[in-house]
């Protein structure tokens, strides 16, 4: 049990710093789009300019996650839940964050933008752990 335990920590920080390298990606790549190739002319050039560069992000988050994190191969991984699960994260890092600002704390943003972003972080190392690099799962079921 310690074993497993300690496997669940050290993938819950590799978590965490392979979300962080998508930040940066996805920021870099933004960045580029927006001040490199000028693609953000108007409001729906911004938006193509996010969805891109999103997309960047989240595909090197995929591949790094089971390789890095998980130790999973590709073929055994599923990126199409892997995509489902970003949304369910999507909408508790927002709708957490709508709760607080509407509910207990209107005047910290940051506050709830932290709290929000915290519990998808969890929800998803959660959910991609069991739903996306499956054979975990067997590895944790063979340890009990």
């Amino acid at each position: 049990m310690v074993e497993r335990e300690q496997r669940i920590h050290r993938q819950l920080a590799r978590f965490l710093l392979v979300g962080g390298l998508s930040f940066v990606i996805d920021l870099s790549a933004m960045a580029l789009l927006i001040h490199t190739f000028d693609v953000a002319g108007n409001e729906a050039g911004l938006i193509v300019c996010r969805v891109l560069a999103w997309s960047v992000a989240i595909v090197f988050a995929f591949f790094m996650n089971a390789a890095v994190t998980f130790g999973a191969s590709i073929k055994h991984s599923s990126f199409v839940s892997y995509l489902l699960i970003q949304g369910v994260g999507a909408l508790i890092n927002l709708g957490s964050y709508s709760a607080l600002i509407l509910g207990p704390i209107p005047q910290r943003p940051l506050l709830a933008l932290m709290i929000g972003s915290a519990l998808a972080t969890i929800g998803n190392f959660v959910l991609v752990r069991k739903y996306v690099y499956r054979f975990n799962q067997v590895q944790d079921e063979s340890e009990n």
